[in-house]
């Protein structure tokens, strides 16, 4: 049975990110506040699989018992994270952008994904970087690519919540009272 490379599916991600990043950023009646985090989420992303790959190969001794079966569940959860990235975007709409923006008349979104968590969109793409590290079958990986890209998205995260505290006031932390922010009930 053919299984898709690591790399492959890194590339993928890569390619579908770009995409967002090209189609959604905020509109001139947005006020961004994205403190360049988004370039730095991009440089983190893109050294943190490099350098993972990089690990899997140098450090053979460092590999995960079973692969294989690491391999297929971190493929799932990588494709169950992007289709709730997607999905959690495509709830969104227009209101959706990569770049942290308010625009004037925007509502704040606590339906759907956003009644479970507060940032289902980051939620899914931690899970496809889970899930691409799983694939890449390695621990050093593993470790590396979690860390770093779960250490940007917490910075990002924390750069949004003051942006949407600000815009929403108390709505916001009424909101934030009844939901967590990247896993229901947990975190």
């Amino acid at each position: 049975m053919y299984l898709p490379s690591p790399i492959l599916i890194g590339v993928a991600f890569g390619l579908s990110e770009l995409v967002l990043s090209l189609l959604r950023r905020a509109g001139s009646n947005a006020n961004a506040k994205d403190r360049h985090s988004l370039l730095l989420i991009w440089g983190v992303v893109a050294l943190a699989m490099l350098v993972g790959v990089a690990l899997a190969l140098q450090f053979p001794g460092l590999a995960l018992p079973h692969a294989r079966a690491f391999y297929f569940a971190g493929l799932a959860i990588f494709v169950a994270g992007l289709a709730l990235r997607w999905y959690a975007i495509r709830y969104l709409g227009r209101w959706f952008t990569v770049n942290v923006a308010i625009a004037e008349d925007q509502p704040l979104i606590d339906t759907g994904p956003y009644a479970l968590m507060r940032h289902p969109s980051y939620t899914g793409v931690l899970m496809a970087f889970l899930g691409f590290a799983l694939c890449l079958g390695n621990l050093a990986a593993l470790v590396l690519v979690v860390v770093a890209t779960g250490a940007v998205f917490s910075w990002r995260i924390h750069i949004e919540e003051k942006v949407l505290a600000q815009a929403f006031g108390q709505r916001w932390q009424d909101y934030c009272a009844g939901t967590k922010r990247l896993i229901p009930g947990l975190y």
